[in-house]
């Protein structure tokens, strides 16, 4: 995996964000690289984020992509809310480890728009895409107000 767009300042103010969520410590999501509106996270599956038939939840799909999203959007607009996003599922989910990449695809003065995309990852590392999100992420603080981030 090329990770070469990973800043680690910018990753060490996410992680620090991060820690202050209790939904981000308890759902154990985990920050791979984030550099200029990119953001590598995964999520390593337990038995209770999994649905009836043993898949991974949506939500917990869902909740990956968002927060993929609002980072890669923190990345170059600094404080962030989500505000709207879509997700489209294209194969259950049925590994111990779920992946996402976000990438900012256009930032604007209030909002910022990013992509998703969601992959089952195997025992060997092969990644099978599950779900595609778009997001609409707004700017919140300084940033919304038109001053520094």
């Amino acid at each position: 995996m090329d990770m070469s767009f990973s800043n680690p300042v910018v990753e060490e103010a996410l992680r620090r964000s991060a820690q202050s969520s209790g939904f981000n410590r308890w759902s154990g999501m985990r920050l791979l690289a984030a550099g200029a509106g990119q953001v590598w996270l995964e999520i390593a599956i337990r038995e209770d984020q999994t649905q009836h038939h043993g898949f991974v939840h949506g939500g917990i799909i869902g909740a990956l992509a968002d927060t993929a999203c609002s980072w890669a959007a923190a990345t170059v607009a600094g404080d962030v809310v989500t505000s709207t996003y879509t997700v489209q599922f294209h194969a259950p989910a049925n590994t111990a480890l779920l992946r996402a990449r976000a990438t900012v695809i256009k930032q604007g003065k209030r909002n910022v728009s990013a992509e998703a995309q969601l992959f089952a990852v195997d025992e060997d590392g092969a990644e099978r895409r599950v779900a595609t999100a778009l997001a609409l992420i707004a700017t919140v603080g300084a940033a919304a107000r038109g001053g520094a981030s």
